[in-house]
Order: structure tokens, then sequence, then C-alpha cells
């Protein structure tokens, strides 16, 4: 079994490697370069120049995006990933202009005389060898941990081969007689960064705007309603962040289901979507099948909450649940934030093992509304758990 640190130190260690030999590629071409006089050969420095850069991006980015959720960052790292490659893009975009301009000014305004050695062929042939090994890496690493930020640097090293060969043919041009060939290689490399740039822009907009990943809902959707007890799947809403999936969903059940089946309900679901996506945060809401909402709920409730002390607004809160603890075994979890001023409560609530998936969402609905009428408008989560009779204090005999 592959352990989050061993995935992270493999992923450091192959971005690394890259960094380093995009160094080498951008020391060598620029050498020979401006030796020869070749712009096929400079554009290409400074297109390994750009890939040094975005391979830093990437090192750096796959280092943060391995750190776990905190209180201010509670899906994670992950988009830094995603983030590093919106960056890549503007680094990119940047090279193609400089590309562009040279090759067009070589060709109808300026002479520039290139020489054609078998040093210009060497070099290009050497960064052609280094860029097949590094994207043949990085795309093992990215297919294996699902890393968006190897991917586009393997994309970056895999376009790189291609511009090379645009390169020696615009040399060979050269050779026979045909001085614009090599300004006709650079428009060329300039083509294949666009191309480059605008797949990679595709898939980071696509993670930064949630875009779910294409034909997994479905896919869900069905593996979930074979479960046995799930009469339905709904509300199922699918986000990708780094190499991780958050997967939030509903499930209607049977009303005369007991909150421990429920419980196993959902956890056999939670184990059948993970047989497919191993690296995924799920949360599998239960609601009895003839649709009432959900258990695990969110409600908006009055303006009052908007102008109270966060530490009064959290006493009112434990007030209205300690005044019903007959109707439970107890709660934990409580947490308390503001977003624009409104409160978002979020508590775990223990029930017994034995109580119908009904009575339980009619306690959170009695809960709620209590809450409501003390406090005021907020966004509340209960998350309910069935008791499993390991508490060191249990008020109440589950068995």
């Amino acid at each position: 079994m592959i352990t989050n640190s061993s995935s992270q130190k493999e992923k450091s260690r192959v971005a690394f490697i890259s960094v380093l030999a995009a160094i080498f590629l951008v020391g060598i071409k620029l050498a020979v370069g401006v030796a020869t006089g070749s712009l096929g050969i400079l554009s290409e420095a400074a297109h390994s120049a750009l890939d040094f850069g975005a391979a830093l991006i990437t090192f750096l980015a796959v280092r943060i995006s391995g750190r776990p959720a905190d209180l201010e960052h509670h899906y994670g790292h992950g988009k830094v990933e995603s983030l590093s490659a919106l960056a890549e893009i503007v680094l990119l975009l940047f090279t193609c202009i400089w590309i562009i301009y040279e090759a067009i000014g070589r060709m109808f305004y300026r002479s520039v005389e290139v020489q054609v050695t078998y040093l210009s062929f060497a070099v290009m042939i050497t960064a052609i060898i280094v860029d097949y090994s590094r994207s043949r890496a990085l795309s093992r690493a990215a297919r294996k941990y699902s890393s968006q930020a190897l991917e586009a640097d393997a994309l970056h090293f895999s376009t790189d081969i291609l511009s090379s060969l645009v390169v020696i043919a615009g040399l060979i041009f050269t050779k026979l007689g045909f001085p614009i060939g090599d300004s006709i290689a650079a428009l060329g490399v300039a083509i294949f960064v666009i191309i480059a740039s605008y797949r990679l822009g595709k898939r980071t907009l696509d993670v930064l705007m949630d875009r779910a990943p294409e034909g997994l809902k479905q896919k869900i959707e069905k593996m979930v309603e074979k479960v046995q007890g799930v009469s339905k799947c709904s509300r199922l809403r699918l986000r990708r962040s780094g190499s991780q999936v958050f997967v939030d969903m509903n499930i209607s059940l049977d009303k005369n289901t007991s909150f421990e089946q429920a419980h196993k309900i959902a956890s056999e679901v939670e184990g059948k979507i993970r047989s497919v996506l191993p690296n995924t945060d799920i949360v599998v809401h239960t609601e009895p099948a003839e649709g009432l909402n959900f258990v695990d709920r969110k409600i908006d409730l009055t303006q009052r909450a908007k102008v109270l002390p966060d530490r009064q607004a959290e006493q009112i809160i434990k007030e209205a649940l300690n005044e019903h603890t007959q109707d439970f075994i107890e709660f934990h979890q409580l947490t308390f934030q503001r977003k624009k001023g409104i409160p978002l409560i979020n508590l775990h609530l223990v029930l017994p093992k034995d109580i119908k998936i009904e009575d339980a969402h009619r306690l959170c609905d009695h809960l709620e509304e209590d809450i409501k009428n003390r406090l005021g408008e907020s966004e509340i989560v209960i998350h309910v758990e069935p008791c499993d009779g390991k508490c060191e204090v249990c008020r109440k005999q589950c068995d």
C-alpha cells in the first residue's frame, strides 16, 4: 500500500529531476543558439527557459498540494496544482509572442545568417532524448497519483520533443539553401506551444470551476443504486482538488430502516465508490424514500445571528441542545464559523442505533427549529451517528 507520505516524496522527486533537466536544456540550447545564430534553437532555449519556470512551479505546487486540510482550507491544498498550471499557461503565451515576433522580423524585415553545424543537430537530438525520458517519467507519476501538475509538466516535455523535431527540419532547410526555413521552424514551435497552452488551460479551468469529471457522475449513480437498500441516488455532486475527488450525495432508504442499518448502507456506498476512486472524500446523506429532506441537513434561519457576538451565539446553541438531551445520547465536534456574517454551525449527534431514520429526521427538524427560534439566520449541518455502545459515559442503553 502506498502511503500519502511516500507518494508525496516520489512526486517531489520526479518534479525536482525535471527542474534539473530543464536547467541543462536551457544551458546547451542557449550556448549553441548564440554560437550559430539559429532562431529555431534560440526559440527552443526560450521555450526550455519557460519550461524551467514551469517545472519549478510544478515542484513547489506538488509540495504544497500534499499538505493536509486545516482550519482555513477545509478541502486541502490540492487546487494549488491547478493554479500552478494556470501560471504555466501565462509563461507559455509570453513565449509564443516572443517567438512569433522574432520569426516575422527575420522573414520580412531583417536578415540573420544562420550557421548550420553538426553541433546544432547534436544539441537538438540531445534535447529530444532528455525530453522523452522526462515526459515518460512525469506521465507515469501523473497517472499513478492523479496529479494535474505533473501531467502539465509531462505535456511541456512532450511538446518540446515535437518542437525540437520542427527545429531540426528548419536547420535542414537552411542547409539546403532555404534561409527562411529556420524562421518557419520557429513559427512551428510557437504553434505547438499554443496548442499545449490551450489543452492545459481547458483542463485547468475545468478543475478550478469544479467541473465534474466526464462520465463519472453516471457511473457512480448506477453503482450506488445497485447497493441493496438504496432506492434512489440524488443530488450527486463531484469536484476535483488536486489528486483528490470530493463526492457529496443523497441516498433514499425505506422509512422503516433503522438508523444502524442506514449507517451500514451508507458505509457500503462509500466502499463501492472508493473501489473505483481510491483517493476520495465522500459525504453520504440519507433520507426517507418518500422524499423528506436528508438527515444530514442544511437550513437557513432568520436574521438575528448576524449581530450576535460569536461567544454568545455558541452559548445559545449549546443551551438549545442541552435542553433536549433526553432525545439523544450526546453531541460533539460542535464548530461555529461565519461566512459574510452568517453563522455556519456543524455538529455530530449520537442517537440510539435502533432509531428509525424517519424519527431521526424529525428530531433534527425539532433541534434546528429550536435553534432557529433562539439564534436567527444560520446554516446548520447536523451529522447523525449511531451509538456503538462503547461510550465511557452513556445515558441510554442501546441493547
